[in-house]
Protein backbone atom coordinates (compact mmCIF):
# COMPACT_ATOMS: atom_id res chain seq x y z
CA UNK A 1 0.00 0.00 0.00
CA UNK A 2 1.41 3.36 -1.05
CA UNK A 3 1.44 6.23 1.44
CA UNK A 4 2.80 9.69 0.63
CA UNK A 5 2.94 12.94 2.59
CA UNK A 6 1.86 16.39 1.38
CA UNK A 7 3.29 19.30 3.39
CA UNK A 8 0.92 22.16 4.20
CA UNK A 9 1.42 25.78 5.34
CA UNK A 10 -0.51 25.16 8.56
CA UNK A 11 -3.03 22.95 10.31
CA UNK A 12 -5.69 22.14 7.74
CA UNK A 13 -9.47 22.22 7.50
CA UNK A 14 -10.23 19.91 4.58
CA UNK A 15 -12.99 18.77 2.24
CA UNK A 16 -13.36 16.68 -0.90
CA UNK A 17 -15.46 17.41 -3.96
CA UNK A 18 -15.33 15.64 -7.30
CA UNK A 19 -11.72 14.88 -8.17
CA UNK A 20 -10.31 17.56 -5.88
CA UNK A 21 -9.12 17.83 -2.29
CA UNK A 22 -9.54 21.32 -0.86
CA UNK A 23 -7.86 22.69 2.23
CA UNK A 24 -7.68 25.92 4.20
CA UNK A 25 -4.35 26.09 6.02
CA UNK A 26 -2.06 28.91 7.14
CA UNK A 27 -4.47 31.55 5.85
CA UNK A 28 -4.47 30.06 2.35
CA UNK A 29 -6.93 28.14 0.20
CA UNK A 30 -5.33 25.19 -1.53
CA UNK A 31 -6.60 22.50 -3.84
CA UNK A 32 -4.97 19.26 -4.94
CA UNK A 33 -5.60 16.58 -7.51
CA UNK A 34 -6.28 13.07 -6.26
CA UNK A 35 -2.59 12.29 -6.84
CA UNK A 36 -1.54 15.04 -4.42
CA UNK A 37 -0.42 17.62 -6.97
CA UNK A 38 -1.22 21.23 -5.99
CA UNK A 39 -3.28 23.17 -8.53
CA UNK A 40 -4.39 26.18 -6.46
CA UNK A 41 -2.77 28.25 -3.70
CA UNK A 42 -4.37 31.63 -2.95
CA UNK A 43 -4.61 33.81 0.17
CA UNK A 44 -7.76 33.71 2.30
CA UNK A 45 -9.16 36.67 4.22
CA UNK A 46 -11.85 34.58 5.94
CA UNK A 47 -10.93 32.35 8.90
CA UNK A 48 -12.97 29.14 8.84
CA UNK A 49 -13.46 26.17 11.12
CA UNK A 50 -15.15 23.75 8.68
CA UNK A 51 -15.12 23.22 4.94
CA UNK A 52 -17.34 21.33 2.49
CA UNK A 53 -17.44 21.24 -1.29
CA UNK A 54 -18.94 19.70 -4.39
CA UNK A 55 -17.79 20.16 -7.98
CA UNK A 56 -19.58 23.53 -8.05
CA UNK A 57 -19.84 24.75 -4.45
CA UNK A 58 -17.32 25.68 -1.77
CA UNK A 59 -18.93 26.37 1.61
CA UNK A 60 -17.40 26.90 5.04
CA UNK A 61 -18.33 27.72 8.62
CA UNK A 62 -16.70 30.92 9.82
CA UNK A 63 -15.39 31.54 13.32
CA UNK A 64 -18.63 33.37 14.15
CA UNK A 65 -20.56 30.14 13.30
CA UNK A 66 -22.14 31.60 10.16
CA UNK A 67 -22.16 29.83 6.81
CA UNK A 68 -19.99 31.42 4.13
CA UNK A 69 -19.93 30.72 0.39
CA UNK A 70 -16.45 31.04 -1.14
CA UNK A 71 -15.24 31.43 -4.70
CA UNK A 72 -13.47 28.10 -5.43
CA UNK A 73 -10.89 29.83 -7.65
CA UNK A 74 -10.00 32.82 -5.48
CA UNK A 75 -11.21 32.15 -1.94
CA UNK A 76 -13.20 35.39 -2.09
CA UNK A 77 -16.25 35.64 0.18
CA UNK A 78 -19.40 35.48 -1.96
CA UNK A 79 -22.20 35.30 0.60
CA UNK A 80 -22.84 34.77 4.30
CA UNK A 81 -25.88 33.49 6.20
CA UNK A 82 -26.86 32.16 9.59
CA UNK A 83 -27.96 28.54 9.94
CA UNK A 84 -28.80 27.83 13.55
CA UNK A 85 -26.33 28.31 16.39
CA UNK A 86 -23.45 25.89 15.68
CA UNK A 87 -23.92 24.35 12.21
CA UNK A 88 -21.99 21.29 11.06
CA UNK A 89 -21.41 20.68 7.36
CA UNK A 90 -22.23 17.30 5.82
CA UNK A 91 -21.48 16.55 2.16
CA UNK A 92 -22.27 13.58 -0.09
CA UNK A 93 -23.96 12.65 -3.34
CA UNK A 94 -23.10 16.02 -4.86
CA UNK A 95 -24.87 17.96 -2.10
CA UNK A 96 -24.01 19.88 1.07
CA UNK A 97 -26.24 20.11 4.11
CA UNK A 98 -25.93 22.20 7.27
CA UNK A 99 -26.88 20.36 10.46
CA UNK A 100 -27.45 22.19 13.73
CA UNK A 101 -27.90 19.74 16.63
CA UNK A 102 -28.48 22.57 19.10
CA UNK A 103 -31.76 23.56 17.40
CA UNK A 104 -32.55 20.19 15.74
CA UNK A 105 -32.73 21.79 12.29
CA UNK A 106 -31.10 20.99 8.95
CA UNK A 107 -30.82 22.92 5.67
CA UNK A 108 -29.90 21.82 2.15
CA UNK A 109 -27.30 24.32 0.93
CA UNK A 110 -27.77 25.63 -2.59
CA UNK A 111 -25.98 28.16 -4.79
CA UNK A 112 -24.51 31.40 -3.53
CA UNK A 113 -26.29 32.43 -0.32
CA UNK A 114 -29.30 30.14 -0.83
CA UNK A 115 -30.64 27.69 1.74
CA UNK A 116 -33.69 25.49 1.49
CA UNK A 117 -36.31 25.96 4.19
CA UNK A 118 -35.18 24.32 7.44
CA UNK A 119 -36.41 20.83 8.29
CA UNK A 120 -36.87 19.64 11.85
CA UNK A 121 -34.81 16.64 12.97
CA UNK A 122 -35.53 16.14 16.70
CA UNK A 123 -32.40 15.26 18.67
CA UNK A 124 -30.22 14.91 15.57
CA UNK A 125 -26.65 13.83 16.30
CA UNK A 126 -25.11 12.06 13.28
CA UNK A 127 -26.00 12.67 9.64
CA UNK A 128 -24.93 11.52 6.17
CA UNK A 129 -25.79 13.35 2.96
CA UNK A 130 -26.94 11.49 -0.14
CA UNK A 131 -27.85 14.23 -2.59
CA UNK A 132 -31.39 15.44 -1.91
CA UNK A 133 -31.73 12.91 0.89
CA UNK A 134 -30.27 13.30 4.39
CA UNK A 135 -29.98 10.26 6.64
CA UNK A 136 -29.79 10.98 10.34
CA UNK A 137 -29.91 9.53 13.82
CA UNK A 138 -31.24 11.02 17.03
CA UNK A 139 -29.58 11.01 20.42
CA UNK A 140 -33.00 10.03 21.84
CA UNK A 141 -33.42 6.60 20.20
CA UNK A 142 -31.96 3.83 18.00
CA UNK A 143 -33.65 4.80 14.71
CA UNK A 144 -32.21 5.84 11.35
CA UNK A 145 -34.36 8.29 9.40
CA UNK A 146 -34.50 10.15 6.08
CA UNK A 147 -37.61 12.26 6.92
CA UNK A 148 -39.92 9.80 5.15
CA UNK A 149 -38.70 6.41 6.42
CA UNK A 150 -37.52 5.00 9.73
CA UNK A 151 -35.51 1.87 10.43
CA UNK A 152 -34.30 0.53 13.78
CA UNK A 153 -30.55 0.00 13.89
CA UNK A 154 -30.41 -1.33 17.44
CA UNK A 155 -27.58 0.94 18.58
CA UNK A 156 -28.04 3.98 20.81
CA UNK A 157 -26.23 7.31 20.67
CA UNK A 158 -23.37 6.18 22.89
CA UNK A 159 -22.81 3.07 20.77
CA UNK A 160 -22.51 4.76 17.35
CA UNK A 161 -19.64 6.43 15.53
CA UNK A 162 -19.35 7.95 12.08
CA UNK A 163 -21.93 7.48 9.33
CA UNK A 164 -21.60 7.65 5.53
CA UNK A 165 -23.44 6.61 2.37
CA UNK A 166 -21.39 4.31 0.13
CA UNK A 167 -22.20 1.65 -2.50
CA UNK A 168 -25.98 2.12 -2.20
CA UNK A 169 -25.98 1.65 1.58
CA UNK A 170 -25.84 3.73 4.73
CA UNK A 171 -22.99 2.57 6.98
CA UNK A 172 -22.76 3.33 10.68
CA UNK A 173 -19.72 2.45 12.76
CA UNK A 174 -20.61 0.51 15.92
CA UNK A 175 -18.63 -1.49 18.47
CA UNK A 176 -16.14 -3.58 16.45
CA UNK A 177 -18.53 -3.57 13.53
CA UNK A 178 -20.54 -1.82 10.85
CA UNK A 179 -24.31 -1.45 10.71
CA UNK A 180 -25.63 -1.48 7.13
CA UNK A 181 -28.96 -0.10 5.88
CA UNK A 182 -29.98 -0.18 2.21
CA UNK A 183 -30.17 3.30 0.74
CA UNK A 184 -32.97 2.27 -1.63
CA UNK A 185 -35.29 0.31 0.64
CA UNK A 186 -34.16 1.66 4.04
CA UNK A 187 -33.97 -1.92 5.36
CA UNK A 188 -31.29 -3.03 7.80
CA UNK A 189 -28.95 -5.82 6.76
CA UNK A 190 -26.70 -7.95 8.92
CA UNK A 191 -24.02 -6.11 10.88
CA UNK A 192 -20.48 -6.79 9.70
CA UNK A 193 -17.45 -7.30 11.94
CA UNK A 194 -14.74 -4.62 11.76
CA UNK A 195 -11.29 -4.35 13.38
CA UNK A 196 -12.23 -1.12 15.18
CA UNK A 197 -15.32 0.73 16.25
CA UNK A 198 -17.13 2.83 16.82
CA UNK A 199 -14.72 5.00 14.81
CA UNK A 200 -15.03 8.77 14.24
CA UNK A 201 -14.25 8.64 10.51
CA UNK A 202 -15.96 6.81 7.62
CA UNK A 203 -15.43 7.85 3.99
CA UNK A 204 -16.35 6.48 0.58
CA UNK A 205 -13.47 6.13 -1.89
CA UNK A 206 -15.09 5.41 -5.28
CA UNK A 207 -17.38 2.78 -3.82
CA UNK A 208 -14.94 1.44 -1.23
CA UNK A 209 -15.82 2.12 2.41
CA UNK A 210 -12.84 3.17 4.55
CA UNK A 211 -12.90 3.66 8.32
CA UNK A 212 -10.29 5.27 10.55
CA UNK A 213 -9.92 5.20 14.31
CA UNK A 214 -9.05 8.34 16.23
CA UNK A 215 -5.44 7.12 16.49
CA UNK A 216 -5.06 6.47 12.76
CA UNK A 217 -5.77 2.76 12.29
CA UNK A 218 -7.65 1.89 9.11
CA UNK A 219 -9.98 -0.72 7.67
CA UNK A 220 -11.74 -1.04 4.32
CA UNK A 221 -14.58 -2.81 2.59
CA UNK A 222 -14.93 -2.79 -1.19
CA UNK A 223 -18.19 -4.68 -1.89
CA UNK A 224 -17.00 -5.42 -5.43
CA UNK A 225 -14.06 -7.55 -4.24
CA UNK A 226 -14.30 -8.02 -0.46
CA UNK A 227 -16.48 -10.50 1.34
CA UNK A 228 -15.47 -9.10 4.73
CA UNK A 229 -14.03 -5.95 6.22
CA UNK A 230 -10.23 -5.98 6.11
CA UNK A 231 -7.62 -4.10 8.09
CA UNK A 232 -5.37 -1.88 5.98
CA UNK A 233 -1.84 -3.01 6.72
CA UNK A 234 1.29 -1.07 5.88
CA UNK A 235 -0.04 2.20 7.31
CA UNK A 236 1.60 3.10 10.60
CA UNK A 237 -0.74 4.78 13.13
CA UNK A 238 -0.03 8.50 12.87
CA UNK A 239 -1.51 9.66 16.16
CA UNK A 240 -4.74 11.64 16.65
CA UNK A 241 -6.54 12.51 13.41
CA UNK A 242 -8.28 15.82 12.73
CA UNK A 243 -9.90 15.12 9.34
CA UNK A 244 -10.23 12.24 6.90
CA UNK A 245 -11.54 12.71 3.36
CA UNK A 246 -11.57 10.60 0.19
CA UNK A 247 -10.79 11.73 -3.36
CA UNK A 248 -11.26 9.03 -5.97
CA UNK A 249 -9.29 6.00 -4.72
CA UNK A 250 -7.11 7.93 -2.27
CA UNK A 251 -7.82 8.63 1.39
CA UNK A 252 -6.40 11.87 2.78
CA UNK A 253 -5.72 11.80 6.53
CA UNK A 254 -4.83 14.98 8.40
CA UNK A 255 -3.08 14.39 11.76
CA UNK A 256 -4.24 16.77 14.48
CA UNK A 257 -1.87 19.67 15.06
CA UNK A 258 0.44 18.79 12.15
CA UNK A 259 1.04 20.73 8.94
CA UNK A 260 0.69 17.73 6.65
CA UNK A 261 -1.64 15.29 4.97
CA UNK A 262 -1.07 11.56 4.47
CA UNK A 263 -2.33 10.16 1.15
CA UNK A 264 -3.23 6.49 1.42
CA UNK A 265 -3.98 4.70 -1.84
CA UNK A 266 -6.28 1.81 -1.07
CA UNK A 267 -6.04 0.12 -4.48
Amino acid sequence: MKVSIVNLPGVCVAAAGGDTARCVAGGRLLSFSSSGEADLDVPMTQAVTQLACTRELLVAVAENHRLVWLDPATGRLLAERAAGDTPRLVAGGGAIWAVDPSTSRVWRIREQGVLDAPRIAPGIDQAAADGDRLWWTSRHDTELRDFTRTESIGHGAGERGAMVVCSNAVWISVRNGLCRIGAWDAKRGLDMAAPHGPVPFLVCAQGALVGASASGEYFALDPRIDADVRALHGVAPMGPLGHVIAVNEAVWAFPSGKNEAHLIRIR
